[in-house]
């Protein structure tokens, strides 16, 4: 059974701290005693825990604790009893959680996607010269300054005035879109685009298809999402690169 001696020899000879009589004395009972082997092997991979890099957070936490992680502390400590118990656990729990982080699988929710790559259109909206502007002109302008504000709701009220007289107008479509979904108005997002992709040739539609994936995530139309998002992956789009890696997060 191991005693109190015991242990400070197993600590002093893992800091060198033994002469040399000490130490071939050490190394002789190692060989006829088993127990002390085990104990020697259990503190060479506490000491080694506690030195990993990858565990400096743990090891932080630790400290707050009073529990010892420099050379010189650790050898005020003996691993016996619940210490010892507590330690070998922490050992076992590092090593499985290595392993799971190292080869299992994460799982990615629709909204761990959407946080991930979704960011807000910015304003790409010629106005004409004062002589030519139209009411339409003068609306989206000022509806365009309440969306960089990221006033989207009041920017949603303007352009709504124009779908009224002209459900087609690409760029109230747009920005309609992409006000919607920073609302959380998914559904009506997704109309806003499907609308502008209609159109087939203008100058929104890689950013209508590349926000429509992100609508059908958000109302949880997986399937609808990665189709689109293939199309995407298989086209020429700026965002081709990305809605690959999107795929691959989503299978």
């Amino acid at each position: 059974m191991m005693n109190e001696k015991d242990f400070d020899r197993i600590e002093n000879y893992l800091d060198d701290q033994l002469n040399e009589k000490e130490t071939l004395d050490f190394e002789q009972n190692l060989m006829d005693d088993l127990d002390l082997e085990k104990e020697l092997n259990l503190h060479n991979e506490i000491n080694e825990a506690i030195m990993e890099e990858d565990v400096m957070d743990l090891r932080a936490k630790l400290e707050a604790i009073d529990i010892p992680t420099t050379q010189k502390e650790k050898r005020k400590i003996r691993f016996h009893g619940k210490w010892r118990l507590a330690a070998a656990s922490m050992i076992v729990f590092i090593g499985l959680a290595s392993a799971y982080y190292m080869l299992g699988d994460k799982t990615y929710t629709n909204k761990d996607v959407f946080m991930d790559y979704y960011k807000p259109y910015g304003i790409v909206i010629n106005t004409r010269s004062s002589a030519e502007t139209t009411n339409t002109d003068k609306v989206i302008k000022e509806a365009s300054q309440y969306y960089e504000s990221k006033n989207y709701r009041a920017a949603l009220s303007l352009f709504q005035t124009i779908l009224d007289k002209d459900s087609t107008n690409l760029t109230s479509n747009f920005y309609s879109g992409i006000s919607n979904i920073q609302i959380q108005e998914y559904q009506k997002a997704n109309k806003n685009f499907i609308r502008v992709l209609n159109h087939k040739n203008n100058l929104f539609i890689e950013q209508s298809e590349w926000n429509l994936g992100f609508c059908y995530l958000m109302t949880n139309e997986r399937e609808k999402a990665k189709e689109t998002f293939n199309a995407i992956a298989k086209g020429n789009s700026f965002y081709k690169t990305k809605a690959k890696e999107i795929l691959s997060k989503l299978e």
